[in-house]
Order: structure tokens, then sequence, then C-alpha cells
């Protein structure tokens, strides 16, 4: 019999999570808009969810963290192997994928640009989890799977540092010596962790299936940002509403305290 995704929680964490997720609308609502507050918290739920449907999916023990000011996270309280870890990672930034295309949907539907907003968000947020590295989804899919794919990220990092530092070059080798050194140890820390058992219990067809599914989710989000930025250009930069807000964005108790 499975636990709820809210086993242990208990009043005090309810009411801890319920006042983050106010905050976090209260705080979007001041300086975008109320639809894309509540567009950005359920993209936090879909996201979370796909890993609970896949961790449920294998048995595990899985249970909902909570919010966190910058997103939401779940616990995993008995052991999984391996494989079972990389495709439960892969599933929330697949279901960040079809929450992509979900909004993409309605900003056709409604023509209403916080749908595009909405829709990019989503996607860099997901594209940035499919990262091949810890602590990301991705570094969990391809410690599973090929090891050494996190390499390829050294030569577009170096034209990356080149780019935005070329009047300062010192600045770019020390960032990228520092990334480099960071990718090496990730590397090696994934490959010491899971020799022993990819040896034994992962075969090479299923790795492969499991990257090809991950390497087609990040294909499928860059070119759909990539299609956005080309498309809608200096549509998809939100305007950021000022500090002096005005007074109806004020909460009412605020209003009568500030008088």
């Amino acid at each position: 019999m499975h636990e709820s995704v809210f086993q242990g929680w208990n009043f005090f964490k309810w009411l801890l999570n319920i006042l983050i997720v106010l905050l976090t609308v209260y705080v979007l609502t001041l300086f975008l808009n109320l639809i894309f507050a509540i567009g950005y918290v359920i993209m936090l739920v879909i996201h979370e969810a796909g890993h609970v449907i896949a961790a449920k999916s294998y048995g595990a023990n899985v249970h909902f963290g909570g919010f966190t000011p910058f997103g939401a996270y779940i616990t995993i309280t008995n052991e999984t192997s391996v494989k079972e870890n990389a495709i439960i990672a892969i599933s929330g930034p697949l279901c960040g994928l079809l929450a992509t295309v979900v909004y993409f949907i309605l900003c056709y539907i409604t023509r209403s640009q916080n749908f595009l907003w909405l829709s990019f968000f989503t996607g860099v947020v997901s594209l940035m989890n499919l990262l091949p590295l810890n602590p990301f989804d991705g570094g969990k899919v391809i410690s599973a799977t090929f090891l050494y794919f996190p390499l390829v990220l050294i030569p577009a990092l170096g034209y990356g540092m080149y780019y935005f530092f070329q009047k300062q070059l010192w600045i770019a080798v020390v960032l990228l010596a520092l990334c480099i050194a960071y990718i090496i140890f990730d590397v090696i820390r994934m490959r010491n962790n899971n020799h022993m058992e990819l040896m034994f219990q992962f075969s090479k067809s299923s790795k492969v299936m499991i990257f090809l599914a991950y390497f087609l989710i990040l294909l499928v989000l860059a070119g759909m940002i990539g299609a956005m930025v080309f498309d809608y250009g200096t549509l998809l930069i939100p305007q950021i509403r000022p500090l002096s807000l005005p007074e109806d964005l004020i909460p009412y108790f605020i209003r009568n305290w500030m008088a």
C-alpha cells in the first residue's frame, strides 16, 4: 500500500507551505500579474507531479517535500535503483515539456501574452533542469546512461565565456577553469557511485532508450524556445512593474496601516 504524498505533514507544515505559495503569488502579481503568478505555481506542481507519478509506478515511497521561495521538491524514503532514479528524474522535465505545449496552445487560443510568457518560462526552466550535471534532473539521467556526456558542455562554455568576457579574458579563463573542474569532478563522482550497479543491473539497451528519450526532450524544448525567440522576439520580455506600485495592488490591510 502506497503512503500518501503528504505523509508526515502537520498543521504547521501545511500552514508554512500555504504561506509560501500565497507569498510567491503575491510577489509575482506585484511585478507581473496574477495570471502569470498562478501559472508559475501550476508549473511547479506539474513538474513535481511527473516525479511523483513515476516514483509511485516503481512502488517508491515518495513524499511531497513542499514549496520553497524558488520551487518545490519531493523526497523518496525507500531505496531505488539507478535506472529507476533516471526515469523518475526525466519525468519532471517531460511534464514540463507538456506544460510548455499546453501554455503555448492557450496563448494561441486566447492571444494572451501571459501564456506566451508562461510557455517560454516553463520551457527554459525545464531545459535548465535537463543540464547533465548534479543536482539537476539531467544529472540523474546522465549518471545512469552516458557518464561522459557532460564533457560536451566544455566547448560551449568556452565559447560563451569568450563571447561575454572578450575584454576581460582573465575572467573568462577563471570561470571556465572552475566550470571544467566541476564537470570533471561530477563525472568522476557519478562514475564511482554507480559503477557496480550499472554493471550488474542496467542493460545497454535500457541505457540507450533512456538517453534517447532525454536527448529528444532536450531537442524539442530547445527547438520550441528557439522558435518562440525567433517568432515573437521582444514579446517574450515581461513588462516588470516599477516599485512605486499602484494603490490597488497593495492589500487592503496594508493600505489602512500605512494611512
